[in-house]
């Protein structure tokens, strides 16, 4: 070890002594990350002193950087024992990622860090499993609660964050069976969780037991966070109904008993599912949810769905979502129009990709508008209105499909957030995802028995 690379060392402690003494984050993030704390993280990082702790913010809060700098000042506390790992879990690998990016990042940016080389070449590893490498030995993992979390079983891990896991159906046995017994090696060692509530689920009754345990548990609002930009935030949300506020940006953990998909997010979704590829010989449908302006907001997107119906259940196998425009003539009058390439697809043009790739059975909304789109396409589709009462009868069919265990899906986190919120005077609520899956969903039959059936 260089003279250097001592100095640093003894920067890096006495900024460690500080939390570990007082509480103190900021010389830490400050002089030894070169990052800033708001208020609202400041003050989870200086409180979250228990073995378990809980954060559960609105979106925007910054989050992601607490969880990446909890893992640092872990790493750093224990840098020369090269067996010690931490673990950053979410529902999706994605989502795990993410906070991989964020340390990364970190590391990159800080002259202390770069200098002493905590993160050596080839040090990122994406695969088979993601992990950070760091100088000395020791590593961060990153995994997904897939099949109740069994690939972290076996391991111990000084720290542990739980990371948008409030929609992970198996929540209890992971955090009592799994993680907790996985922190028991380390005396400093903590088990945190994080995620955006949604609804009084799973996650909120782990929430509750931490608090009830003595653990420190906060919410959190968009709006502390400073860096961000508050009236275009207020823009977007002004449009959204008090429900999703409340919980998208307030952090708080609403009722959802009158949300008429809100129970059915366990039941749908698998976590031993994944997408696939078509293959020779199954059978495929796919429904599609228009979108009503090429130039929309984000949330005016069109989304389709491919089912596998070759047997029951049927399966969730692949979706799309983009803004482009509806037809191939409407987009070469654009890029006419506008001197250039623009656009290089169309809705008319992905869908027919899709149905030639698969001789799928296409169901298309043909509601207003769209039923200019269904004349275009009407060569390989079949329509769907939802006018006429027609809409509560594809959202009851798709409650009744969903009940019965004739449908199932992989993880779509846009759809897991919809139905969370569904209810059926949905003005102001993104329905984008849920209706495509409805639409989907109209091709598959409820076989019902009749009494002469019965014996």
């Amino acid at each position: 070890m260089t003279d250097i690379d001592a100095k640093l060392i003894d920067l890096i402690t006495w900024s460690l002594a500080k939390i570990q003494k007082e509480g103190d984050w900021q010389p830490f993030v400050e002089y030894v990350l070169k990052g800033k704390l708001h208020d609202g993280q400041s003050e989870f990082l200086s409180k979250a002193l228990f073995k378990e702790n809980a954060l559960h913010p609105g979106n925007g809060f910054g989050k992601t950087e607490v969880i990446a700098i909890k893992h640092l000042r872990f790493i750093l506390s224990h840098l020369f024992d090269p067996a010690y790992r931490t673990l950053n879990i979410a529902i999706t690998i994605e989502q795990a990622e993410m906070v991989q990016a964020r340390i990364v990042r970190y590391a990159q940016e800080s002259p202390v860090l770069s200098r002493l080389g905590l993160i050596p070449k080839n040090g990122v590893v994406s695969s088979p499993v993601p992990r950070i490498r760091f100088r000395f030995g020791s590593e961060t993992e990153f995994k997904t609660t897939k099949k109740k979390a069994e690939s972290v079983e076996g391991k111990e891990y000084g720290y542990i964050s739980a990371d948008e896991i409030a929609l992970e159906p198996y929540l209890e046995f992971i955090r009592e069976s799994i993680l907790l017994p996985r922190t028991r090696k380390y005396a400093d060692s903590q088990l945190d969780f994080f995620a955006t509530p949604k609804g009084k689920n799973a996650y909120w009754r782990v929430v509750e037991k931490i608090r009830r345990a003595g653990g420190y548990v906060r919410g959190g609002s968009s709006f502390e966070n400073p860096w961000i930009d508050h009236d275009l935030l207020r823009y977007i949300t002004s449009s959204w109904s008090e429900a999703r506020v409340q919980q998208t940006i307030y952090g708080e953990f609403i009722d959802t008993g009158t949300m008429m998909f809100a129970s059915r997010v366990p039941v749908l979704f698998r976590d031993d599912l994944t997408f696939e590829e078509p293959q020779v010989g199954r059978k495929y449908l796919s429904g599609w949810d228009l979108a009503r302006g090429r130039k929309g907001s984000q949330s005016d997107q069109t989304v389709g769905i491919r089912l596998d119906v070759t047997e029951r259940p049927a399966r969730v196998v692949k979706t799309w979502n983009f803004q482009l425009p509806w037809t191939e003539k409407e987009r070469e009058n654009i890029n006419a129009a506008e001197g250039r390439v623009i656009e290089q697809s169309s809705i008319e043009r992905e869908i027919r990709a899709s149905h030639y790739e698969t001789r799928e059975e296409v169901r298309l909304d043909s509601t207003g508008v769209g039923d200019t789109l269904y004349g275009i396409l009407m060569d390989i589709a079949d329509p769907v209105d939802f006018r006429g009462g027609r809409k509560d009868e594809l959202l009851d069919h798709l409650q009744a499909v969903i009940d019965a265990g004739l449908l199932v899906a992989p993880f779509i986190p846009a759809l897991a957030d919809e139905m969370t919120v569904y209810q059926r005077s949905d003005v102001n609520l993104d329905t984008d995802w849920l209706m495509a899956l409805a639409i989907a969903a109209s091709g598959i039959t409820i076989e019902t028995v009749k009494y002469g059936d019965l014996g």
